[in-house]
């Protein structure tokens, strides 16, 4: 093992059955193949078998703060991630003041504005994290796979100044859109985070979920 690689690696975002078409089982089987100690399941519960930790996760797509303000009060034992698709620059900024909220996804399919150096310190404060979709690094085309980038390293740079957390995901809906630990952190190097960086990042989710405080909006 490789000085200061913090394990487990974890793919913060798969979508098993119904959402895909792979089961939680499988997704975990495969992962731990592909060098994770665990993984995060959209729509799941959470378990634990043979050391593998299945980490369950709520994702909130539509675009509205009461959705995610009702969703972050509700409390799980079992420590689930809230994630939300993130959106407009005023609907991000109000996500990131919701105690209860570890992760905002999808920023590369939003205005360059919708995230800017007020979210990312609110970010930091509330230790929120940006999640890094590898996907379409991987599968994008032409300007559009140039524009994720930039947009990714846009974020890097708020990151390098603010210090809010990532995280590193597949998106994978199949096993066959699954990326193996090691070629997560090849392409978290190409959008300009550090070895060091990005070794955080693929193991970040386990903080993400350690008390952070009641609910609370702050205007």
């Amino acid at each position: 093992m490789r000085r200061g690689y913090r394990m487990p690696s974890i793919d913060a975002t798969l979508f098993p059955y119904p959402l895909g078409n792979t089961s939680v089982r499988r997704f975990a089987l495969e992962a731990r193949e592909l060098g994770f100690g665990s993984i995060v399941a959209v729509n799941q519960q959470g378990l634990e078998r043979n050391g593998f930790r299945v980490i369950g996760a709520t994702l909130i797509r539509e675009h509205d703060i009461r959705a995610v303000i009702n969703s972050a009060r509700q409390k799980d034992p079992a420590g689930r991630l809230l994630i939300v698709n993130g959106a407009s620059n005023s609907f991000n900024r109000a996500v990131a003041q919701v105690r209860g909220v570890h992760m905002i996804r999808h920023l590369h399919k939003t205005e360059k504005n919708s995230f800017d150096h007020v979210i990312a310190r609110i970010m930091a404060e509330n230790r929120v994290a940006v999640d890094i979709d590898v996907k379409p690094l991987i599968m994008g085309e032409g300007s559009w796979r140039q524009k994720v980038f930039q947009r990714y390293r846009d974020i890097i740079n708020l990151h390098n100044r603010f210090g809010f957390p990532l995280t590193l995901s597949s998106n994978a809906r199949s096993i066959t859109e699954m990326v193996p630990a090691r070629e997560m952190l090849k392409l978290a190097s190409l959008i300009g985070l550090t070895e060091e960086d990005a070794e955080k990042a693929i193991g970040s989710v386990t903080s993400l979920l350690e008390p952070s405080g009641a609910v609370k909006v702050i205007s």
